[in-house]
């Protein structure tokens, strides 16, 4: 009777939990981008394997499986405290939910979260999460296939340890509330972060955009 009663509640839990993987059409679930710094791996260590597609979320398929192409866009260099644009897409997709979700990490002892995600103005389509370092679709976002959002440099005396390199990964989804059925991608970029080269008889004053930034927020 005894293990019975253990077994049946081990069925309850697994449900439950199961529930909890699956319910994240309003944002994804924070590391799981198969970079060095996700749920199970604290370690400043290279790059993990772990994604939504083997953490129980979408695990029908293999990561980058599917027919879509699964894109994204970035500056190759900037400026430190500046805010480039970032923007996340998919191609050749049949399925008519998505979501996506990306973090910045430098070379620091492996893997470091630098750098702030921005929404864009009154976007209702993305988030950011984590003190700015993820940013991901809402629940209405899951409708497109396409993002964009802002990504801020670390400030110039920061030490940065170029690249940095972004780490995004994007579903494809039925939207059936089970792990089945969903495609699961990744993709990365590498973007330099240094000041402006002085040309041959020119002194150049490096300018931290990012204070450049509040202050004119603190003029308006």
């Amino acid at each position: 009777m005894r293990l019975r009663s253990v077994f049946l509640l081990c069925i309850l839990l697994s449900i439950v939990f199961c529930k909890a993987l699956y319910a994240h059409s309003d944002g994804a679930p924070l590391n799981c981008m198969g970079s060095g710094f996700d749920r199970f791996n604290w370690l400043f260590a290279t790059p993990g394997a772990y994604t939504c597609g083997n953490l129980g979320c979408h695990s029908q398929y293999p990561v980058n499986s599917g027919k879509g192409k699964f894109m994204l866009f970035v500056l190759d260099t900037c400026e430190p405290g500046e805010a480039v644009d970032v923007l996340v897409s998919f191609k050749k997709t049949d399925m008519d939910f998505h979501g996506f979700q990306i973090t910045a990490q430098d070379r620091y002892y492996g893997n470091r979260l630098v750098g702030t995600f921005i929404n864009v103005g009154d976007d209702e389509n993305t988030q950011v999460e984590g003190g700015g370092r993820f940013a991901t679709h809402t629940k209405k976002g899951t409708q497109q296939k396409f993002w964009h959002v802002k990504w801020q440099a670390p400030p110039a005396d920061f030490f940065t340890a170029n690249p940095v390199r972004f780490y995004a990964m994007g579903v494809e989804s039925n939207n059936d509330d089970t792990s089945m059925g969903d495609y699961v991608y990744t993709a990365t970029r590498l973007i330099v972060v240094e000041p402006k080269k002085a040309k041959k008889g020119q002194n150049i004053r490096v300018i931290d955009k990012s204070k450049e930034h509040s202050k004119k927020e603190g003029k308006e």
